[in-house]
C-alpha cells in the first residue's frame, strides 16, 4: 500500500510541476530571450558597426524593416545572404536575425540549423556562439526533449561563460518541465547563492523558487 501511495504522490507532484511550467515557464523564457537577444544586438552593434561599410549597414537595416513589415521569408533570405557575403562583423548578427525571422515564420527546424551552425563557428566572438546555443535551448524546451535542452546548453553552463546563468536557469526549467521540482530547486538555489548571477536572472530565480516551494 505504501508503494501505491508513493506513486500517487509522485504523480501529483509531477502534475503540479507541469502545471506550473505551463503557466509560468513561457513567461520566463520570453523575458529571458528578449534580454539576451537585446544584449547581443547591443554588444554586436557597439563592437562592429563603426568598421562596416555603408552598403552592408543599409542591407541589414532593409532586412530588419522587412521583419517589421512581416515579410519574414524575405527577411530571412536577406539576413542569410548578408551573413554569407558581408563583412565578418555582420555575420553573427545576421545569423541571429535570420534565425529569429525563421522562428517567427514558423520554420523552427531551419532556425535550429542556423543556431547550430553559429554555435559551432569558432570564428565568431563567444557571446554570439554561446547565445546561439542558449536560444536553441529555448526553442527545444517547447519543441524537443528536455535532454536535448540540457545537451544543447551544456557547453555554456560553466562558470565564466557569458550566458552561464541563463543557461542554468533554462536547465532548471527543463527539470521543472520533467516534473522534477527537487532537481530544479537545486539548480535554482545554486543560482540564487552565486554572487555572479545577474540581478534580472536572480529575480526570476527567486520567483520560481517561491512558486515551486519545497518540491
Amino acid at each position: 500500500m505504501a508503494d501505491i501511495f508513493n506513486e500517487v504522490d509522485e504523480d501529483v507532484r509531477k502534475a503540479k510541476s507541469l502545471a506550473l511550467w505551463k503557466s509560468y515557464g513561457k513567461y520566463v523564457i520570453a523575458g529571458a530571450v528578449l534580454i539576451v537577444a537585446g544584449t547581443a544586438s547591443y554588444v554586436g552593434w557597439q563592437n562592429y558597426t563603426k568598421s562596416q561599410s555603408a552598403a552592408q549597414s543599409t542591407r541589414f537595416e532593409a532586412a530588419a524593416a522587412m521583419v517589421t513589415d512581416k515579410k519574414l521569408a524575405g527577411a530571412a533570405t536577406e539576413f542569410s545572404a548578408l551573413a554569407t557575403d558581408g563583412n565578418a562583423g555582420y555575420r553573427p548578427l545576421s545569423l541571429l536575425r535570420e534565425a529569429a525571422a525563421l522562428l517567427d515564420a514558423g520554420n523552427g527546424a531551419e532556425a535550429l540549423e542556423v543556431y547550430s551552425a553559429l554555435g559551432s563557428d569558432g570564428s565568431v566572438d563567444p557571446e554570439f556562439s554561446s547565445l546561439a546555443h542558449l536560444l536553441a535551448g529555448y526553442y527545444l524546451l517547447d519543441n524537443g526533449s528536455t535532454d536535448d535542452v540540457r545537451s544543447r546548453v551544456e557547453p555554456i553552463m560553466q562558470a565564466g561563460s557569458i550566458w552561464n546563468a541563463s543557461a542554468n536557469e533554462l536547465v532548471a526549467l527543463s527539470y521543472l518541465k520533467d516534473g522534477n521540482g527537487a532537481k530544479a530547486r537545486e539548480v535554482l538555489l545554486a543560482l540564487q547563492e552565486d554572487a555572479s548571477t545577474p540581478a534580472d536572472v536572480k529575480e526570476r530565480v527567486t520567483q520560481l523558487l517561491a512558486a515551486i516551494g519545497d518540491s
